[in-house]
């Protein structure tokens, strides 16, 4: 595992008067599909800093902060899951990428699927990895949300943000590797994250937002890749995910918690390797 911080300076883009982060990473003349990166709430795209480095040595990849995070800009405003969607599809066209593989990381991954219920003819291909999916508060987990939500709009949210970081990572490693890992990728992002970007798009997902319409309308080649974190866990349903998405293929990485793109990035690189040269391929119902 490479310790360093991400070495791709980041690229901006303007729309609607703020400025969208991105980095570009990849060969001169790449090989395949181009991947499409999408970091998590409170997170940047050095969450999938091993991807990156992995994939980069033979195809185009395009990892975005979202709009208030990382190095893009965060005024104030509304912040959804749709205008998330809208932007990062805007950003695909804008950067001609040309049916690219949507990957989102925990929040990225509803963000992801949104985009492609949206916009069915964009992607060829879409991965959500350990991705709250259709969450409600009848169902197991939504009160803890719910609990989340109003500590986030409290007095101390960077502290809230950081221990709920710590507590969902994985707990397998070695403590000091543990340590590093989240000093390194996770803790810059969770302190960049302006609390009104983070309570919005928070408050959005638990009250707002539905998946449903996207998950019917998405057709393409899907996979999801858990991990085992009880937090999360308790707030996807994966059964319900299925029945409105029938070509999903699910998977779990082996001892690791919610950064499993970093705690196990060998792991989670084979799996998206497995889904680029067979997933994509139409199948037998």
């Amino acid at each position: 595992m490479i310790f360093d911080p991400p070495p791709w300076p980041p690229l901006h883009l303007t729309r609607d008067g703020a400025r969208l982060a991105h980095i570009e990473a990849g060969p001169p003349t790449p090989e395949g599909h181009p991947l499409l990166l999408i970091n998590g709430w409170t997170g940047d795209h050095g969450i999938f800093t091993p991807q990156i480095r992995h994939f980069a040595q033979t195809r185009r990849v395009v990892a975005v902060d979202l709009r208030g995070h990382g190095a893009s800009d965060a005024p104030e405003q509304d912040y959804t899951v749709a205008g998330f969607a809208e932007d990062v599809a805007w950003q695909s066209r804008a950067l001609g990428l040309v049916k690219p593989i949507v990957i989102g990381h925990s929040f990225g991954g509803a963000v992801a699927l949104e985009i492609c219920g949206r916009h069915p003819d964009l992607a060829a291909g879409l991965v959500m990895i350990d991705s709250i999916v259709l969450p409600s508060a009848d169902r197991a987990g939504g009160a803890e949300i719910e609990r989340l939500l109003a500590d986030v709009g409290g007095p101390d949210y960077r502290s809230v943000v950081r221990e709920m970081a710590w507590a969902i990572g994985g707990d397998y490693d070695d403590p000091a590797r543990r340590k590093a890992l989240f000093e390194t990728f996770i803790l810059g992002g969770c302190q960049r994250t302006p609390q009104h970007v983070a309570y919005a798009a928070l408050r959005d997902m638990v009250r707002g937002h539905d998946p449903a319409a996207a998950g019917r309308a998405c057709r393409i080649p899907m996979a999801y890749i858990s991990a085992d974190v009880p937090l999360v866990a308790a707030a996807r349903d994966l059964d319900r995910l299925r029945e409105l998405c029938p070509q999903i293929v699910t998977a779990q990485t082996l001892l690791a918690g919610h950064f499993n793109t970093l705690e196990v990035a060998d792991q989670v690189n084979a799996m998206l390797e497995r889904f680029l040269a067979v997933g994509l391929r139409p199948r037998a119902r």
